[in-house]
């Protein structure tokens, strides 16, 4: 009888129980396989998001034109400039240096010498003809092929 039970009971363990047991763990490993693979995925999106966001700001900070400046030259520095306005008129002169101060561009006005009577508006510099050229040639697409050099 002993051995009818015994047989009966190991029967029930590895017939009933334990295959039982096997697929709830299974189940289980399954469940927290799926919910890694979910955390990672959630992770990634987190991520992707972010690094989203830091290219737009990135985007904004550089599109957001900052404040440049403007000097009036008061005598000659033997440097070469990049002109893009001549004016008789030299209110009309600071106007458009503001206007290109809050596009963000450094401007220099060569106020009249000599037997020069107009006021003059630069936008870049260099220290020889060729260099400063170069950088005239560059800029003409912003402005328009009217930029010149001149020593002053």
């Amino acid at each position: 009888m002993i051995v009818v039970a015994l047989a009966l009971t190991a029967g029930w363990y590895f017939a009933v129980y334990k295959p039982q047991k096997d697929a709830e763990a299974k189940a289980l490993s399954e469940k927290n396989r799926k919910d890694a693979e979910a955390k990672e995925q959630a992770r990634l999106l987190e991520e992707e998001r972010l690094a989203e966001e830091r290219r737009r700001a990135a985007e904004a900070a550089n599109a957001a034109p900052k404040e440049g400046s403007i000097e009036t030259l008061s005598e000659r520095s033997g440097r070469y400039y990049v002109v893009a306005a001549s004016s008789i008129d030299a209110d009309l002169i600071m106007d458009y240096a503001k206007k290109l101060s809050a596009k963000g561009v450094t401007c220099k006005i060569i106020p009249p010498y000599g037997k020069v009577k107009f006021s003059r508006l630069t936008v870049a510099e260099g220290d020889t003809y060729a260099d400063t050229q170069k950088v005239a040639d560059g800029l003409k697409g912003e402005y328009t092929d009217a930029l010149w050099v001149i020593k002053y």
